[in-house]
């Protein structure tokens, strides 16, 4: 019985041990632990530089692509240089362009009628032409009257005169007219102190392209060289004088 004790507590001694022998020591954990820390770290840094050699040969790649773009520029341009494309010559079409003739109007100007010194008339109550001077330093108009006389029609005063004129040639001996009168004017006499009152006619008249109404004063020509006499009221919005040249307008 104390042998089979003796064996049993053997038996359990040797089993404690064993099993003392195989169960980890903190230090060993400790050591296992640094072992995995360092592959860690060793991969890492195998895995950094790998990443760093990848960049470095990215670059070299990107360099290289670069280098052979710029070689197929300058390939391209030595190409052109020394098979250079035949010039295209068009010949071009010369079209004479007409010249445009310019019709210059000696009887107009900035589209006013020009007036000479002396000028042709034709009244329109008489159906005749007069010689005319245009008087730049005169501001009415007048025109030979003999034999004046006043009368009233439909409520107007009227005048009729004898137009007819010593120096006119190829003239009737008498051109009576009869005109209506606009107004009344006083005319003094250079060698009288008294002044004179005159009827003022209107009567239609044509000078060149005019065809306009005029205001006549009438007063005794017969000494004067021209029957009629055209001051500034008449022309001084429709027509230029040119004091240097007679008859601009003809007949």
């Amino acid at each position: 019985m104390l042998g089979r004790s003796v064996t049993f507590i053997a038996l359990t001694f040797i089993s404690g041990c064993s099993m003392l022998k195989t169960e980890p020591s903190p230090q060993r954990e400790t050591n296992t632990l640094t072992a995995i820390e360092m592959m860690e770290t060793n991969v890492h840094f195998r895995l950094n530089r790998m990443s760093q050699q990848i960049n470095e040969q990215n670059e070299n790649i990107a360099k290289l692509e670069k280098e052979l773009s710029s070689m197929s520029e300058e390939l391209n341009k030595v190409a052109s240089v020394s098979s250079p494309k035949p010039e295209v010559i068009v010949e071009k079409k010369i079209v004479p362009v007409p010249q445009k003739t310019i019709d210059i109007d000696p009887k107009t100007a900035h589209g006013k009628v020009i007036l000479g010194e002396e000028e042709w008339i034709w009244l329109d109550s008489v159906q005749s032409f007069f010689k005319a001077r245009v008087d730049t330093g005169a501001t009415t108009s007048s025109i030979n009257a003999l034999d004046v006389q006043i009368f009233e029609r439909d409520g107007k005063q009227w005048a009729k005169f004898n137009l007819s004129h010593s120096g006119e040639e190829n003239q009737p001996a008498d051109q009576i007219v009869e005109a209506p009168i606009v107004r009344w004017v006083k005319i003094r006499q250079s060698s009288a102190d008294d002044t004179e009152r005159r009827p003022v006619v209107e009567m239609w008249l044509k000078l060149g392209k005019l065809h306009e109404k005029a205001q006549f004063t009438l007063a005794d020509r017969t000494q004067m060289t021209y029957p009629v006499l055209l001051g500034r009221e008449f022309f001084k919005d429709v027509a230029l004088v040119d004091v240097g040249k007679q008859f601009i307008q003809g007949r």
